[in-house]
């Protein structure tokens, strides 16, 4: 269907529930928003789309496409959003696990640099990449240009604000910035070799969009950038905009967004239909809600614009399973996609004992976000960076 755009729900019943009944309640509430009748007199069931596949995956489960026609996002993000997961975000049992992303190409652009822009600009052509946050929030900008001068002198590859860090009085966003800047290039003229620095720029879109350009002015490399804080449409047009610097996307406000419960299930390419085993052997079903994470971080986010795309790590602080974690990097990676490819950016947690074990398991297109265990360290943040650093190759 050429004037459509195709969308994969898994939907979970209630004992007794038809699944075309729930099916047919979608489309409606995410196209006309009327009863059934209704359209049907008024002539308008092109809008609520087309049922182009329906899989039984048991008793309560349901996967589900949708060819929506393209006239209902009407080539703005923010609608094809809401088509998405709009008014059905407030109801129960739905998930999204696919989207085709070649029906929306024109719509998306993904990120203006990528993985091979990122390797060439940076003249960083095959390994991992390593970053690191300034924190904590009450620090001054002086506190926190001293720490970016340690980090750079052990030679982290990014050095980014840490998501709270805004415009407090304590440190002051452009104060912040030009003192981080200068750090990080008097650091290179001991070392030899230039750290980049992510100022965070989240704030409400017309401050964000200024800061971006600040940003620019004052000699960021790339900014930091938490877009379910900012507004998604406002990073891809950030990412587009006549300012050339990488987008690193934050994932912070975005866990009611995600498909929880998905830790105790396996996760295959984003595939709906994967069962779940009880302790007797027994199918069991399992109400999911929400974006299948990979395709969320993975998917989305890359198609949104972001060159690096930071996740919680398995392990860490939060509840993402390696299944989960595999899956976003399978995505933000995924030759099919339309967009160039994203780093995906694990931290949240992370050890640097444990450095080994994650490159081998996610590969060098990867970038390492690691803070606490280096600020822990009993060497120093320089001597702990640099043991970082050499565990990913440097």
């Amino acid at each position: 269907m050429p004037d459509s755009f195709h969308v994969t729900y898994l939907l979970t019943l209630s004992p007794g529930e038809h699944a075309e009944k729930r099916i047919r309640d979608l489309q409606l509430e995410q196209s006309a928003e009327l009863p059934d009748g209704v359209v049907s007199a008024l002539g308008m069931q092109d809008v609520t789309g087309t049922v182009t596949g329906m899989e039984q995956l048991d008793e309560l489960r349901v996967s589900v496409t949708i060819a929506w026609p393209r006239n209902n996002h009407g080539n703005e993000i923010t609608q094809y959003l809401n088509v998405l997961f709009g008014n059905i975000s407030m109801k129960q049992g739905i998930a999204i696990t696919d989207i085709r992303w070649e029906d929306v190409g024109g719509l998306f652009s993904g990120p203006a640099f990528g993985i091979e822009r990122i390797r060439q600009s940076w003249d960083i052509p095959d390994r991992a990449l390593g970053c690191t946050a300034l924190k904590p929030m009450g620090f001054s900008s002086g506190q926190l240009a001293d720490l970016a001068f340690q980090f750079a002198l052990g030679g982290i590859d990014i050095i980014k604000d840490d998501h709270g860090l805004a415009n407090q009085p304590t440190a002051p966003f452009e104060e912040r910035v030009r003192l981080c800047v200068n750090a990080v290039d008097r650091a290179a003229q001991k070392t030899g070799r230039r750290s980049r620095y992510f100022p965070n720029i989240s704030a409400d879109p017309h401050q964000a969009e200024n800061r971006y350009a600040v940003a620019a002015e004052l000699g960021a490399d790339g900014v930091l950038l938490a877009p379910m804080l900012a507004g998604p449409a406002l990073m891809h047009h950030l990412a587009h905009s006549s300012i050339d610097l990488p987008i690193m996307a934050h994932p912070s406000f975005s866990g009611s967004y995600v498909a929880h419960g998905l830790s105790n299930r396996r996760v295959a390419g984003g595939a709906a239909g994967d069962a779940v085993a009880g302790s007797s052997g027994a199918m069991k079903s399992e109400s999911m809600h929400g974006f299948e994470p990979g395709l969320f971080y993975g998917g989305m986010m890359r198609a949104l614009g972001a060159d690096f795309v930071i996740y919680p790590n398995t392990g860490g602080r939060f509840f993402f399973s390696s299944e989960i974690c595999e899956a976003i990097n399978r995505q933000a990676r995924a030759s099919d996609l339309p967009y160039p490819a994203s780093f995906p950016t694990p931290g949240g947690g992370m050890q640097r004992d444990r450095m080994t074990y994650w490159l081998e398991n996610y590969g060098t297109d990867t970038t390492f976000l690691m803070g606490g265990s280096l600020f822990e360290d009993p060497a120093g943040i320089e001597e702990a960076s640099r043991s970082f650093m050499d565990a990913l190759g440097a």
